[in-house]
C-alpha cells in the first residue's frame, strides 16, 4: 500500500491561520495533524494526534478542517 496525503491551509476572516494534514500510512493507519495559529504565528493549538472516530481519510480530513476553523474563529484578534 502506498501513502496518500492531503493538506489544507487557510487564513480565516480574523487573520488566524489553520493547517490540517491527513495521510494514510503504508500499514493502513490514519495519521493527522491540526494546527491553529494567531496572525503573528503564535501557536494556539497543535494537535499531532486528533482522534476522528471511525471516519475514512476524506471524512476525517473534513472533520479536522471544521475543528480547526471552530478553534480559529473563536479567537479574538486585533
Amino acid at each position: 500500500m502506498t501513502e496518500r496525503h492531503m493538506v489544507h491551509t487557510e487564513t480565516l476572516s480574523n487573520s488566524c491561520k489553520i493547517e490540517v494534514k491527513a495521510r494514510i500510512l503504508r500499514d493502513g493507519s490514519l495519521e493527522m495533524f491540526i494546527g491553529v495559529y494567531q496572525p503573528n504565528g503564535a501557536v494556539i493549538v497543535e494537535d499531532h494526534a486528533p482522534k476522528p472516530h471511525l471516519l475514512d481519510m476524506e471524512a476525517a480530513f473534513d472533520w479536522g478542517i471544521e475543528q480547526a476553523r471552530g478553534i480559529g474563529n473563536s479567537q479574538r484578534t486585533l
